[in-house]
């Protein structure tokens, strides 16, 4: 491993010359302000040498840099060295290194706000209740690809999950509906067929048309979405009936945006 900078705090790195990292060590990194609690969480990852690498730097603008250095495996932040508003915070961080996993311990978590936490994508908590051996299966669950969520928090994310998937499908439906307003019987019976990606042969058979009807029902429904092929059909289709604006443009925006991430 390369040398990494000094911590931006006196926040000790508890990795130690004596300990060289193993195999099988997970690397952590703790981020968060020199008070007790931090430095009995440090002291505590410390002890379990043979099974962590662990390093502590301060919140601030510096931050991300270290992260890039340290490249953990598990990102364990204290709640109080978060930016405002965090679910952006959180959002930046998964974004930037979309494999490591994501710890919040601290204080006064109330269930509002640890639900706020698990929905923006925080593999899991630690709070004030938590003991040594709670904190150490919180960690094992989170390398493993698990998560680490009390029972009635995840209930209702679970429970909230079904409520959002119910009303999205119900605006799809109602977009749907909308959306066939303008369309004959036939221009919506080729449109199905085109969103499954069948060739023009293959829609004739399936509507029982010729070539050349299936062309004009097609010509119309190009002029109605303003596209120019069945490709573009089908994107402005979606477009038309997603609760979220274009759709297809955040579509081509996250993947260029993939595609400008390093690695």
């Amino acid at each position: 491993m390369s040398n990494i900078p000094a911590p931006t705090s006196n926040i000790s790195d508890i990795r130690r010359a004596g300990y060289p990292p193993q195999a099988h060590s997970a690397n952590i990194c703790i981020v968060g302000h020199n008070d007790f609690t931090t430095d009995s969480l440090a002291s505590m990852l410390g002890a379990q040498s043979t099974s962590y690498l662990v390093s502590c730097v301060a919140p601030g603008d510096t931050f991300m840099t270290r992260l890039a250095a340290t490249q953990p495996d598990v990102l364990l932040i204290q709640n109080g060295a978060m930016k405002m508003p965090v679910e952006q915070f959180i959002q930046d961080i998964l974004e930037a290194y979309p494999d490591m996993r994501l710890l919040v311990f601290g204080k006064n978590l109330d269930d509002d706000y640890l639900y706020r936490l698990v929905r923006c994508g925080v593999h899991g908590y630690i709070n004030e209740r938590m003991n040594g051996d709670h904190i150490k299966r919180a960690l094992e669950s989170v390398i493993n690809g698990r998560t680490w969520i009390e029972r009635h928090i995840m209930e209702r994310f679970i429970s909230s999950q079904h409520d959002f998937d119910a009303i999205m499908e119900s605006q799809f439906y109602a977009r749907i509906e909308l959306l066939c307003t303008n369309l004959s019987r036939r221009e919506i019976e080729i449109l199905c067929e085109v969103v499954k990606g069948l060739a023009i042969k293959q829609i004739a058979e399936q509507v029982h048309l010729s070539h050349q009807g299936v062309k004009m029902h097609l010509a119309k429904l190009f002029r109605k979405f303003k596209v120019a092929n069945r490709n573009q059909l089908i994107l402005a289709t979606f477009d038309a009936i997603s609760p979220v604006r274009d759709l297809s443009v955040l579509l081509r925006n996250g993947l260029n945006r993939r595609l400008d991430m390093p690695g």
